[in-house]
């Protein structure tokens, strides 16, 4: 739990309208120095998945869609012991289902698109020219905002194809963008894992990034500062919309009594320079076959010149730009909850885990 690594302190709390929770600013401090494992037992499944799906990714293409119900069905029983109380409890939750079978429905779907997920990494590997076809929806706006030379930042959100098709997508419409990753950024979190599975899938995202800045965990200083110089430069930026890094959160109500954390690391920015916002969704809409990259603009009336911006931290209009993103990533998740990469961690709150 993650609990037993961090301690959750509040910063300070927005309230608005009748009907909307709080928005609540923490701090998340680590209990003791996480130390990288050297190896893991899931490093040894990883290589094999990433073997299969390249070997499968080499038949023609109405093949692929087997593979990932067949490794799933294989696994299920394990898999549903591990895991489907916490993704039913998010469900639940979040969006009001508490059936069963629809809920272990969905579950089902979510494993076989974590294993879609490596597919789609192998098929650009081996059969780049049959890659999945992706539609991208509001790449103007973005091209806009560029034009005024001030850079922009795409906040993506964690759906599970996000990873590699989102950079595509963006990169195939004539982006460039750069990516803010962590140094461990990949499918493993072990040094083993760091050195043989993960450089497999950056160098995969690297065709479509014109540059990678990579950081520790606790670095989040220093990666501001260079993201405030590239956004001098004109660049656009990618961030993904997750708590893995950095020490600075926000978390807003999500549905209806669900969680969601972000990261305040963009939100702050924006408050203070009135730097072009976006937010991207990608989502897969046909089995191997077809993807749609969402781009909506996130957009505070006071962003640009805070009234009272003194030099800190304007919550006040952080916490309405959060509110923007929250709501930009709720349809998205209402409409595939099972692409959504870690739905259990939306059924609580951090700061009252009881």
């Amino acid at each position: 739990m993650a609990e037993d690594f961090f301690t959750y302190e509040l910063i300070e709390e927005i309230t608005f309208g009748t009907g909307e929770r709080p928005v609540r600013f923490y701090k998340r401090t680590p209990i003791k120095e996480a130390k990288e494992r050297r190896f893991s037992e899931k490093d040894i499944a990883e290589l094999l998945a990433i073997g299969a799906a390249a070997a499968i990714s080499v038949l023609p293409s109405r093949y692929w869609p087997s593979y990932p119900r067949l490794a799933t069905a294989l696994r299920y029983r394990r898999e549903y012991r591990k895991g489907f109380a916490g993704f039913a409890e998010s469900m639940k939750t979040v969006l009001g289902i508490d059936d069963e079978s629809q809920c272990e429905a969905l579950f089902k779907a979510h494993l076989e698109n974590s294993r879609r997920r490596r597919m789609m990494f192998a098929i650009d590997e081996v059969a780049r020219r049959r890659n999945p076809r992706i539609d991208l929806i509001g790449a103007d706006m973005l091209r806009e905002a560029l034009g005024r030379k001030q850079g922009a930042i795409v906040w993506a959100s964690q759906f599970a194809f996000q990873t590699l098709a989102g950079k595509r997508a963006l990169w195939e419409a004539g982006f460039e963008p750069i990516q803010i990753s962590v140094h461990s950024h990949g499918f493993s979190d072990t040094a083993f894992g760091n050195v043989t599975i993960n450089p497999m899938l950056r160098r995969a995202e690297n065709r479509y990034l014109k540059d990678r800045i990579v950081f520790e965990r606790a670095s989040g200083s220093s990666v501001t500062r260079k993201i405030l110089s590239l956004l001098d430069q004109g660049e656009l930026i990618i961030l993904t919309n997750n708590v893995y890094a950095g020490n600075m959160f926000v978390e807003l109500g999500f549905g209806e009594r669900g969680y969601v954390s972000m990261p305040t690391s963009p939100l702050s920015i924006v408050a203070r320079r009135g730097t072009p916002f976006f937010s991207l969704a990608t989502l897969e809409t046909g089995p191997l076959s077809r993807l749609e990259a969402k781009i909506d603009p996130i957009n505070s009336p006071d962003a640009r010149n805070p009234a009272d911006y003194s030099g800190g931290r304007n919550y006040a209009v952080m916490a309405d730009l959060a509110l923007v993103a929250r709501d930009m990533l709720f349809p998205h998740y209402c409409r595939a909850p099972d692409q959504y990469l870690l739905p259990a961690s939306l059924s609580r709150s951090w700061l009252d885990p009881s």
